[in-house]
């Protein structure tokens, strides 16, 4: 006979080829074909009806049970029976109202059939009345309740919730009063979605709505209302992300409803696959019946079903379960139970033809050797489940299960089948019912000889490890940690968050929001800062919510834990004043991440509390992968609440937008918000230039940028009348760049009638002119007053212009430069005259060190400058422009000598002059009130004295540049008459007193005398530079720095070396000397020893007026010689006297 699949034995019935859906079967006569009805279905059906009778208050239930576990079908059956319509029901379920206590006489309920979804529920069940309304009864038929459940449904309004409770129970009172049904019936499948969507929008749907509406069931009376609820899990769940006291208020809606736990035994699962496998049992591979019975019966007594299994059902039944072994189900149900959909997905691996499931396996030959065993079964977790339980690989240990099954050799077949056999066990975390025990692998396996050495070549190699019979085997090597327990108890501990809000703003995004389309049209990068508060902060003082440089807005975002608190938050907003450059957004009830934090904290806390972890790696690692899971749980959930970056496209952000206090539409997708803030600068900065550079247009330059900023500077000083400031054609330095972008491209820097200049732009393309003309009028607000640099910055800073930092000083040179006759700038508190490009980069360091001074000149003031500039000598243009007045003076003082500048070898009204131009702050108070002064005029000065006082002023500007040149001529005199040579000429003196040195030189030692004869010696050097080394020699301070103490001091050093100089130089007269012929020694002694010395040098006039003194004085010598020579060497005595 030819060889069958398995497929060919299995005959699938239809009906569990897919879930009930109550809406699309209630009226599917063949949606109940095949329904097998439990006895645990039938006791609940019992229970339910109870509250159809007219005196009961038991018409509120929920129906609680895990996915897939036949709720949906349970509540079609309930739905047809109370149905008018129950005879249309599957034959074999035909008699089941009158076994349930039905009379035929019912008229039966109008079914309200509702599958949840994640939308307001009110508005559901509105909506599945007015349809089983119109669908349930004749449209002739006049009801008040259809009209106005239409109109109500056209248009809603705010009490919508008690709206719909009051439409429900004139419904169900004007039907029966019609005689048409005896109530309404409202079933409710996949309640959870809208408990989900109430958890998360409790301001668009109040979980309170469910508790009137099983109130309002439970007191219904003869109008009866009755409602039932399908969850797959408990009330609290869905509230476990919800703040405690919201909790609370969910436990007291779950007590309006009576609860029914929907679980089906594992022996009713039983019954329930081998209905939906269908096998042809006559079919069967030969020797399966026996092996099934025989092994179902071994399972039975290990425990695999429970202590209270049915044996004898269990094992006359296990046939028919082909191809699955019996050890196979109770795996399969636990599995399905704990990680699945239960029976759904139970089903769903039965009959669904996903990688290693059943019908994937069916497609083998159907003898023995291919029976589903629990290796095939871990073939299909791993491949359908690998990624689900490895998130939540503490409950079962899957990652390191899942390692080393795949790291084993494939070709060990056997032992690869142990371990596969264990992981599954190991992974459910099997108690004693399916403890990974010796005989629970032989029934599993198939009890050979060759099973046990694997075992024991497994356990050799440290790959299995058998824990104690209470334990048995498992894949690891030690006690676990029950990570479970440990959670559980974590849970305990911690079951509130109190600080949510600070634990989220050490998680949220702050980094700004750059308006992006606004920098691409303008070229201005502008951002926003992010600040996240809480609403207790923004209602204690909204004033401090203000950007701070650099930014040039701020987003603050309001977390508000609660509806009370976001309804607050926008409240407060809704009450401030205008704040252009802050927008604000509130997000919804973040206590719907109080579910996320909790479960970070819990695992956080076993982390930190659980010391087993050191020794147990593996647990260690599982916790470590729990608490990254929760953090990106975590960071997903504030991406959906809180998050407006990255959203796509069908993602909308939940945060509610204000600016100017007004609501904001349409910000909730991604790429919005950045489109508004671009057109929010847009509005906010008019006025902002548009320069594409980034080196320059930004508010932190480069140090490159910065250095090429500040050689621009030098050339907008020192260049602006040459054609592109000098920069070079042919070479592109950084400089040039700014240049073309900036001075260039504006208009300028720009060739006019006139030649090449920097003035305002006429066409200001770059709109740069707006901002120079806002600091100019600034300055023109107060004449004469003094405007902080750092200020005019802050003001540029600011709207409407917004100029960035990089750019803001190029303006400030540029305004200078157009306005340098009458823009006065102080350092410090002080003018300063020269502005060089150093000054601009203390300027840009440290602009509040600096004021700005907008100096212009009406009425007879003018005619004063016009004649103090004959005085410095202005061309035309600039005559009547008190800065080219100022500058000149006080560059003028500036630029003199020490000497000059603290001389008091002056005259009284020069240096009162020079004392008010080097102490001027203000160019207007020097000009028109102090130099008056100084130069002996009161008051203003008048048309007829502008003259004069200009010609002081000449003269006493005259009188300071010439102190230095009077004092090297002082010096000269005071030389000269040192030497004994009053009124010689000084050039002449100082040839022939070179040769005198020359002869004295020779010899000197003494270091002063050797460099004061040196000095003489140079006669080559100009006589300006000669005197100052000279005076440096003698004081220790060039003349140049002379104070009027050094020029005393230098008259008294002169004389002492010169009279030195004379005593050496009468030592070295005489034979051999290199003296002048007309060179006379004169020596004296007395007779006490006592000599005098000196020699004398004779020019050639001197030479004749001594030929006609000495006629004279022979004239009047006495005849007696002796008496004459003693006569003359007295007086000779007398005029050597060095203190004459």
């Amino acid at each position: 006979m030819a060889s069958r699949s398995i497929n060919n034995i299995l005959r699938i019935s239809p009906r569990f080829l897919r879930s009930a859906q109550l809406e699309r079967d209630f009226r599917d006569p063949e949606a109940l074909g095949g329904y097998v009805l439990t006895h645990d279905t039938r006791a609940n059906l019992s229970r339910l009806l109870k509250g159809t009778r007219s005196v009961s208050g038991q018409r509120s239930w929920r129906v609680t049970g895990d996915f897939g576990s036949g709720k949906s079908s349970f509540a079609l059956l309930l739905a047809n029976l109370l149905s008018p319509s129950s005879s249309d029901l599957p034959k074999h379920l035909r008699g089941l109202p009158v076994e349930m206590g039905l009379t035929r006489s019912r008229r039966g309920f109008l079914p309200v059939l509702v599958t949840g979804s994640r939308q307001q529920m009110s508005m559901a069940l509105l909506s599945a009345l007015s349809n089983s309304l119109h669908q349930n009864i004749d449209g002739r038929k006049k009801l008040k309740v259809r009209m106005a459940v239409d109109e109500t449904l056209a248009a809603p309004k705010s009490n919508l919730d008690h709206r719909v409770i009051a439409l429900l129970m004139q419904a169900s009172t004007e039907l029966r009063q019609h005689d048409l049904f005896d109530g309404v019936l409202v079933i409710i499948d996949e309640l959870g979605k809208f408990l989900e969507y109430s958890a998360l929008n409790p301001e668009k749907q109040d979980v309170y709505f469910l508790q009137q509406l099983g109130e309002a069931s439970s007191r219904s009376g003869e109008n009866c209302l009755f409602t039932i609820g399908l969850l797959h899990q408990g009330f609290s769940t869905y509230a476990d992300k919800l703040t405690e006291q919201a909790q609370r208020e969910w436990e007291k809606v779950a007590e309006r409803f009576e609860e029914i736990v929907f679980a089906q035994p594992l022996s009713q699962v039983a019954s329930l696959l081998s209905a939906a496998l269908n096998v042809k049992e006559d079919e069967f591979p030969r020797g399966w019946k026996s092996e099934a019975h025989t092994d179902m019966r071994v399972a039975v007594d290990l425990g695999l079903f429970g202590a209270n299994a049915g044996k004898s059902a269990l094992v006359e039944l296990a046939p028919s379960l082909y191809p699955l072994h019996p050890t196979v189900l109770p795996v399969l149900a636990k599995f399905f139970r704990r990680f699945g959909q239960n029976e759904r997905s139970l089903f769903s691996f039965l009959l669904s033809s996903e990688p290693h499931a059943l019908q994937d396996f069916a497609q083998n030959e159907a003898t023995l050797r291919f029976i589903y065993r629990l290796p095939e079964f871990y073939d299909f977790i791993a491949q359908n489940f690998g990624g689900r339980l490895s998130a939540q690989s503490f409950r079962s240990h899957w990652s390191h299960i899942d390692a080393v099954i795949r790291s084993f050799p494939a070709e060990r077949e056997l032992e690869l089948r142990i371990l596969k056999t264990i992981g599954v066990l190991n992974t459910i975390d099997s108690t004693a019912d399916l403890l990974p025990s010796d005989d629970l692998l032989a029934l599993a396996l198939g009890n050979s000889e060759s099973l046990k050495t694997a075992v024991a070549r497994l356990k050799k190699e440290n790959l299995l490890f058998f824990r104690g019979a209470r334990r048995g085997y498992a894949l690891w090597s030690h006690t676990s940690v029950n990570l479970e327990h440990e959670f559980a108890k974590a849970s305990e501990s911690i079951q509130q968050i109190s600080n949510m809000g600070e634990l989220l703003r050490a998680r949220l995004d702050a980094r700004p929001v750059v308006a992006r389309a606004h920098y691409i049209r303008t070229g201005n990068l502008r951002h926003f800062t992010i600040r996240f508060c809480s609403t207790d902060e923004i209602s204690a003082d909204p004033a401090i919510f203000q950007p701070e440089y650099p930014a040039d807005g701020m987003i603050v975002i309001v977390l508000s834990e609660t509806e009370e608190q976001r309804k607050r938050a926008q409240k407060q907003i809704a009450g401030m004043p205008a704040s252009p450059q802050v927008l604000f957004g509130v997000t919804d009830a973040l206590e719907v991440l109080n579910g996320f934090i909790l479960s970070l904290e819990r695992w956080n806390h076993v982390e930190r509390h659980t010391p087993e972890l050191k020794d147990d790696r593996f647990a260690a690692e599982e916790v470590s992968r729990q608490i990254a899971h929760a953090n990106q749980a975590l960071e997903n959930a504030l991406h959906r609440y809180v998050g407006f970056r990255g959203l796509s496209q069908d993602e909308q952000s939940s945060i509610h937008w204000f600016y100017n206090s007004m609501p904001v539409k349409d910000l909730d997708r991604d790429g919005s918000l950045q489109c508004y803030l671009s057109e929010l600068c847009d509005s906010l900065f008019p006025k902002a230039p548009h320069v594409h550079n980034e080196l320059v247009n930004r508010n932190t330059l480069s140090s490159a940028a910065a250095a090429a900023r500040q050689r621009l500077f030098e050339l907008m000083l020192n260049h602006g009348d040459d054609p592109h400031l000098g920069l070079p054609h042919d070479k592109a330095p950084p400089e040039k760049s700014l240049y073309l972008s900036v001075l260039k491209e504006s208009g300028i820097h720009a060739e006019r009638a006139h030649g090449w200049s920097i003035e305002f732009p006429e066409k200001d393309p770059l709109r740069l002119r707006l901002a120079l003309e806002h600091v100019i009028k600034m300055l023109e607000v107060r004449p004469d007053a003094r405007i902080r640099v750092d200020r005019i910055i802050e003001e540029l800073r600011r709207p409407p212009f917004g100029v960035r930092d990089g750019l803001i000083p190029i303006l400030l040179v540029a305004i200078y430069v157009q306005h340098e006759a009458e823009l006065a700038i102080y350092e410090d508190g002080r003018f300063v005259s020269d502005v060089e490009e150093f000054l601009k980069m203390r300027l840009v360091k440290a602009p509040q060190t600096f004021e700005f001074q907008l100096c212009r000149i009406h009425g007879m003031r003018r005619e004063l400058l016009s004649h103090l500039a004959e005085v410095v000598k202005l061309e035309r243009a600039e005559r009547t422009e008190l800065l080219s007045i100022v500058r000149p003076i006080c560059l003028m003082v500036a630029e003199l000598p020490d000497y000059a500048k603290n001389t008091d070898n002056l005259s009284p009204q020069t240096i009162t002059l020079r004392k008010h131009v080097l102490a001027a702050e203000e160019p207007a108070v020097l000009v028109f009130r102090a130099i008056p002064e100084a130069l002996g005029f009161q008051g203003d000065v008048s048309k007829s004295e502008a003259s004069k006082l200009a010609s002081k002023l000449a003269q006493s500007l005259s009188e300071l540049r010439r102190a230095l040149p009077e004092c090297r001529k002082r010096m000269t005199e005071t030389v000269l008459e040192a030497f004994g040579e009053t009124g010689a000429d000084f050039s002449a003196w100082r040839r022939s007193v070179a040769e005198r040195a020359e002869t004295v030189i020779v010899g000197v030692t003494n270091p002063e005398l050797r460099a004061f004869t040196l000095k003489l010696i140079d006669d080559a050097t100009e006589e300006p530079v000669w005197l100052e080394a000279l005076g440096s020699l003698v004081t220790r301070v060039p003349p140049s720095r002379w104070r009027d103490k050094d020029e005393t001091a230098f008259q008294e050093g002169v004389l002492g070396l010169v009279r030195q100089f004379q005593r050496v130089e009468s030592l070295h007269f005489g034979e051999g000397s290199r003296a002048p012929e007309n060179a006379v020694r004169i020596a004296l002694t007395q007779k006490t020893g006592e000599e005098r010395d000196q020699v004398f040098y004779l020019n050639s006039s001197q030479v004749k007026d001594a030929i006609d003194l000495r006629k004279r004085l022979h004239s009047q010598m006495p005849a007696d010689k002796k008496l004459a020579v003693a006569a003359l060497s007295q007086l000779l005595w007398e005029m050597m006297d060095s203190s004459s």
